[in-house]
């Protein structure tokens, strides 16, 4: 196989002080936060609807989801990262979540990712990781997006 084959371009999100990691073929956008649309009667977080590109999506703060704060909205350092759904019979065809700072795209060879022997305790980082020795986490996207579609429904 050669070096091209072997790697995987993916995208490198800032979450409070953690990184995690998707294909970057799942990210669609990571656009400022303008507008969000609230719902009543949710978890905290499920922070609402994001208004993009006309339509609405679900906005999450995967942060709040594992039990830590979410950063401040305010802040101006905070976006959103928009990933596609890939399940079927989802009422809808994109998701989001809360990101700070720049992303950063690298190509990663399977080599260079080490699996964390610490375990994960968060209901939508499917694995720990050691990205050249940095930690990051893996993101579940059907389980993001099964646990959104069951308290939007």
């Amino acid at each position: 196989m050669s070096d091209t084959e072997q790697q995987i371009k993916c995208v490198l999100l800032s979450v409070n002080e953690a990184q995690l990691v998707l294909p970057k073929k799942a990210v669609a956008e990571v656009v400022a936060i303008k507008n969000i649309i609230n719902v009543a009667n949710k978890p905290g977080w499920m922070l609402g609807y994001l208004d993009w590109r006309g339509k609405s999506i679900p906005l999450v703060s995967i942060e709040a989801m594992g039990g830590v704060r979410m950063p401040s909205l305010a802040s101006g350092n905070v976006s959103a990262a928009v990933v596609y759904v890939i399940g079927e019979n989802a009422p809808f065809q994109f998701m989001s979540f809360l990101v700070q700072g720049t992303p950063k795209v690298v190509n990663l060879k399977s080599a260079s990712v080490v699996a964390d022997e610490e375990e994960m305790q968060h209901p939508v980082i499917d694995q720990g990781v050691l990205i050249h020795g940095e930690k990051a986490g893996i993101v579940d996207l059907e389980k993001l997006e099964a646990i959104i579609k069951y308290v939007m429904t």
